[in-house]
């Protein structure tokens, strides 16, 4: 078990699970699992192999996509033809791939209608090596989030001229904190580029099957990954800019969310994880569990008030959900208590036999005879 997830639980906070690694399918008769891509897993010693990568500075990420030609094929066609988000998503990872292969596409991702795709194809061709892309990563310098900057660092960083490198000190004080601090680190020691070999066949893939690769996770798994490896050495700016790059394949996952905002706040930020926990409210609406980390939150960060609304709207959407409970304490530390007592009488009818229940319905029933 990771020691993100152990720590997390110690604070009532689940953190980083992990989903099964799948493989991408050459044939629509072979099941997911049946081939191996070769991405690391959770605890997996070639993530200390990747780190110690000769070359790679301390601050650079693991390069847990490098290498894999065999998908530039199908991420090409996803650039070119996918859904905004598709594309932006395959630009990303042709970045982080480094086969040079894909650089005429990327150049004709520039072009594209949509900005967020124009900033991820240029952050890629600076990533190759190719100083047709820095404009576009200056651009995500300015207003994008933190996790973007970084890359746009680090594709910056692997340009090095003279020019970029005064740039960048010019710019770095009115940088975020972990950008400052990467941009300084990137000055100190440049990332060189590494292109790849592209020693491995491709795999061709119907038009249906493109989508798989996010239905599988298996980029997730490999960020996940990185995310646990960053944890172990203590650098949980780096974890989080890995989920979020995890939340670029799969925005899905409430608890995701949950794990950055849990962090930003473990690191002194509240505010900034106060808008995680709106950011996912908003992307899920229908979530219970979306309503239920931001109670929680407030609940464990004694805002009771502010808590009883979010836990209200979890329990709406599913009645059973653990969010009863911390109604109930906030009920009770608000002096709700006749509301307080009502809510653990409901809860005790309902589940007689669960202790934690029984123990507080009889508690506040004292408080509230006793009043």
């Amino acid at each position: 078990m990771n020691m993100l997830r152990v720590a997390c639980i110690i604070c009532l906070i689940a953190l980083l699970t992990g989903s099964g690694m799948a493989g991408l399918p050459t044939d629509s008769s072979i099941k997911p699992e049946a081939r191996d891509l070769g991405f690391p897993d959770m605890h997996s010693p070639r993530l200390d192999e990747m780190a110690a990568r000769a070359g790679r500075p301390p601050w650079a990420p693991l390069p847990v996509m490098w290498g894999h030609s065999e998908m530039v094929p199908m991420l090409v066609q996803l650039v070119r033809q996918g859904s905004p988000q598709d594309r932006i998503r395959a630009a990303f990872l042709l970045g982080e791939i480094g086969d040079r292969a894909a650089t005429r596409s990327l150049l004709n991702a520039l072009d594209d209608p949509w900005r967020d795709v124009r900033i991820q194809a240029g952050i890629a061709l600076a990533c190759l090596g190719d100083e047709r892309g820095q404009h576009a990563a200056w651009a995500a310098l300015i207003g994008e989030p933190q996790w973007i900057r970084y890359y746009a660092v680090l594709g910056l960083s692997r340009l090095n001229t003279d020019r970029i490198r005064q740039n960048l000190r010019q710019i770095q004080p009115q940088q975020p904190e972990f950008i400052s601090r990467t941009i300084q680190a990137a000055l100190d020691q440049p990332a060189p580029v590494v292109a790849a070999a592209t020693d491995r066949q491709p795999v061709a893939l119907e038009r249906d099957q493109i989508a798989v690769l996010w239905d599988w996770g298996t980029v997730v798994d490999a960020f996940n990954a990185e995310t646990d490896w960053w944890w172990h050495h203590g650098d949980y700016d780096q974890c989080i800019r890995c989920m979020q790059v995890m939340l670029l394949m799969d925005p899905t996952p409430a608890e995701t969310y949950s794990n950055i905002a849990w962090l930003q706040w473990s690191m002194g930020d509240d505010t900034r994880a106060i808008g995680t926990y709106h950011r996912v409210i908003s992307t899920l609406p229908e979530d219970p569990w979306s309503h239920h980390y931001l109670g929680r939150h407030y609940f464990m960060t004694k805002r009771y008030e502010l808590a009883i609304p979010y836990l209200r709207k979890a329990i709406e959407l599913q009645p059973g959900i653990i969010s009863r409970h911390l109604l109930a304490h906030c009920l009770e530390r608000t002096g709700q208590v006749e509301a307080c007592f009502e809510h653990w009488r409901e809860m005790y009818e309902q589940t007689p036999d669960d202790p934690a229940v029984k123990f507080n319905y009889e508690r506040v029933k004292k408080l509230y005879e006793g009043r």
